[in-house]
């Protein structure tokens, strides 16, 4: 295959990708970035409102060094995964986000300097399962 007609058939497939999820390009892995998740509006509008006066933190409102989206399954429910951290300072400051685009849902559990938040009103369950997958990603747990 030559390079013209390889590059063509990518961009013929990202708008492919682009148009059929509303927007939001997702990679055939089914990982995507975490700036594409902010374009989308309804996770956008959740996100900051669930935030709150913490929607002001430069870090938190662009998803800062936050590993790639990827999918997640809890409670029969799909969620994408985000896990944004304050730059220079990720240990102290991280964010690990839950968003169901089905439910235009997002919670949370927000980490700073040994504090904990809860955003979203998680109940019980989802409680717990965020607890878990922070240990599992920022303390490795």
């Amino acid at each position: 295959m030559r390079w013209s007609t390889g590059f063509a058939t990518c961009v013929v497939v990202i708008a492919a990708l682009t148009a059929s999820s509303g927007g939001m390009a997702q990679k055939p892995d089914e990982m995507m970035d975490p700036q594409d998740l902010l374009k989308d509006p309804k996770f956008k509008s959740a996100y900051m409102s669930s935030l709150g006066p913490k929607s002001k933190e430069r870090w938190l409102a662009g998803l800062s060094n936050s590993a790639l989206v990827r999918k997640v399954g809890f409670a029969g429910d799909t969620y994408l995964v985000a896990t944004p951290c304050k730059p220079h300072d990720c240990g102290d400051n991280n964010l690990m986000i839950l968003y169901s685009p089905a439910k235009v849902a997002v919670f949370g559990k927000l980490y700073e300097k040994g504090r904990t938040t809860l955003i979203g009103s998680p109940d019980t369950a989802m409680s717990a399962e965020l607890e878990k997958m922070w240990k599992k990603e920022f303390r490795q747990q």
